[in-house]
């Protein structure tokens, strides 16, 4: 399979998961791309960054050359319905980030769900693998994220 098709799946994939927290998590009015500077987004990536480029009103995508982040901001109020169980998505709970977090994992696609206080984002590495590489940049750039004022 084709690099370019590869990605067209991921991003495909990555819709269903983000579709599925879509419907029930409110937007906070926020700047996603405050919560990650590109030298830690390319420090996690082990590569250049360049500056977060906005994603509507609530998200946030870093690139470098053959990897990209996204971070998407919602309100708490949708947490316990983002993480209900999904036919073909697993979920693992991750613990020392945050409240609480939570990968989700569709095939080889996984996404970072974390949620503090009345907050809570998704991170998502495309480009890094083998997958529990990419699941150690989300948690790393999830760390930074909280820690980020």
């Amino acid at each position: 399979m084709t690099s370019r098709r590869m990605a067209r799946i991921g991003v495909v994939a990555a819709c269903v998961l983000v579709a599925s927290t879509t419907r029930v998590a409110i937007a906070k009015p926020a700047d996603a791309c405050k919560l990650l500077t590109p030298a830690q987004v390319g420090a996690a990536l082990g590569a250049r960054t360049g500056a977060g480029q906005a994603i509507g009103s609530t998200g946030c995508q870093w690139s470098a050359q053959s990897a990209r982040v996204t971070l998407v901001l919602y309100d708490a109020s949708g947490w316990q319905t983002m993480n209900q169980p999904l036919p073909g998505v697993s979920r693992t709970t991750l613990g020392g980030v945050g409240d609480d977090a939570v990968y989700s994992t569709v095939g080889s696609l996984t996404t970072l769900s974390v949620k503090k206080g009345d907050s809570v984002f998704v991170v998502r590495v495309y480009g890094v693998h083998p997958q529990a590489n990419q699941m150690a940049v989300e948690r790393s750039l999830a760390q930074d994220a909280l820690a980020n004022p």
